[in-house]
């Protein structure tokens, strides 16, 4: 009988738990975690990892090891879109987070190539490293 070994699946609600405190400690912004924002258009319920100010999408994808994480990117980038687009949120932001090491697409993602193929499908989903977010989001608070 085959054994299925199991993956620590518990990295990425550590990482949201840990952008809430920040948010919470270092800033004034309003926000909810793990938000139902809509119906996806497959018709299955939309939850993003944090609603920012009731507007701002924020999805964030943690990798420690390499792993599946960093092949949902494109996936939710789309969804992210057809949220904004169909509910009226401002924008999305997606935060790649976790060990350099871990990501194999990363450089790729934000690289010219991809940032432009991006923009002109997805115009209103950024995609920003945690050094990023802390940057733009809790000195500017």
């Amino acid at each position: 009988m085959a054994t299925t070994a199991s993956r620590d699946t518990t990295t990425g609600t550590t990482y949201e738990n840990e952008i809430a405190d920040l948010l919470e400690n270092f800033t004034d912004y309003q926000f909810k975690t793990q938000v139902n924002v809509g119906l996806k258009r497959n018709g299955g319920k939309h939850y993003i990892d944090i609603l920012l100010e009731s507007k701002t999408l924020l999805s964030l994808k943690f990798q420690r090891v390499q792993g599946t994480a960093e092949e949902k990117v494109p996936f939710e980038i789309m969804k992210l879109q057809q949220a904004v687009e169909d509910y009226g949120y401002e924008c999305a932001i997606l935060v790649l987070a976790g060990l350099d090491s871990a990501w194999k697409w990363k450089d790729y993602y934000f690289g010219e190539e991809f940032q432009s193929n991006m923009k002109q499908i997805y115009p209103d989903v950024r995609i920003i490293s945690h050094e990023q977010f802390v940057e733009e989001f809790l000195s500017n608070s």
